[in-house]
């Protein structure tokens, strides 16, 4: 048993467990101190202290007599709240991992949300991908901000990931303190050059499963989903045939960019027949740069030629020098 003291910095969607004797509500709350965080499973009765809203984000508690799981390779950060353990809220001043270390990520893909969730990637000040693992919309877009924007720098804490199917860049997501800046026009050319790879087989085939590249587009249209995929969210995909610098031909490749969706039906509705030759001629007259990742690598299926199905996550354009 544990005592834990923090504020909430997240709380994470109710799920259903299923254990020996059914299904049991669960609720993951993110607490932090000044140093590091916990994710606490609220079970049952005390899981109804955060459906019904008495426990909120921002809440500093004194959780009493927590249990902590048998931790896989003794570091997990996991710890649950259950029949025996006391709750209760306090007046305290804590600033939450302020001794913690962050990063600075430049945010080079926000996808639209699928099932409640939200894949982000960017590139830290190191100059490392990486990809924050359990992001919900409420993590993405608050009641006033957004605190993930493409281009822009997100101040976040991530932790090593633990979960199934790990992926190279894949990093438990534990806070973000939203954007502390937009890149100007300048300094968004300047990146997108620094970070750029030289073709789709230059990211894939070297072990990595996000990238960046500069491709010549040769077409793009939308194509209705179709009544074979279980729980679709959305009735239409955009997608992209291009040309990368090798001089292979890609097509198909699906785009999951929210950004370019938003601008896509924006330009629908002003133009009805020609709005996807609009966007064609609109990326072509710029320079258009494609953040590119791979989906989970176990799907058993050998033809797969990178073991898992390639899409584009984020689109970037930006005005041609003269």
């Amino acid at each position: 048993m544990v005592n834990i003291t923090g504020k909430v910095l997240r709380i994470l969607p109710l799920k259903a467990v299923k254990v020996a004797d059914g299904n049991k509500k669960v609720v993951d709350l993110i607490i932090a101190d000044e140093f590091g965080y916990k994710r606490v499973s609220f079970w049952e009765e005390k899981a109804e202290l955060v459906i019904c809203g008495e426990i909120k984000a921002g809440d500093v508690l004194r959780i009493e007599n927590a249990h902590i799981p048998e931790a896989r390779g003794g570091i997990e950060k996991r710890a649950n709240a259950g029949k025996y353990t006391r709750i209760t809220k306090i007046s305290a001043d804590i600033t939450p991992l302020r001794h913690a270390v962050s990063q600075n990520l430049t945010v080079l893909a926000v996808a639209r949300p699928e099932h409640g969730q939200v894949c982000i990637a960017g590139i830290d000040e190191n100059g490392d991908w990486i990809r924050p693992q359990g992001v919900y919309e409420s993590d993405v877009f608050t009641s006033t901000e957004q605190n993930f924007k493409n281009l822009c720098i997100s101040k976040i804490y991530v932790d090593a990931w633990r979960g199934r199917r790990p992926r190279k860049e894949d990093r438990f997501f534990v806070y973000c303190k939203g954007v502390e800046r937009e890149l100007n026009e300048r300094e968004k050319r300047e990146f997108l050059e620094r970070n750029l790879d030289t073709s789709v087989d230059a990211v894939f085939k070297r072990g990595r499963s996000l990238g960046l590249i500069k491709p010549r587009i040769l077409h793009v249209y939308e194509e209705k989903a179709t009544k074979k995929k279980e729980g679709k969210n959305h009735e239409e995909y955009i997608r992209f045939n291009f040309k990368d610098s090798s001089g292979r031909i890609y097509r198909r490749w699906s785009c999951r960019c929210d950004a370019f969706y938003k601008t896509w039906d924006k330009l629908k509705k002003e133009h009805r027949w020609t709005y996807w030759l609009r966007m064609l001629r609109y990326i072509r007259k710029n320079d258009a740069y494609l953040a590119i990742g791979l989906t989970y690598t176990d799907y058993g299926i050998d033809r797969l030629e990178y073991g898992a199905y390639p899409m584009i996550v984020g689109v970037h354009v930006v005005p041609r020098l003269e």
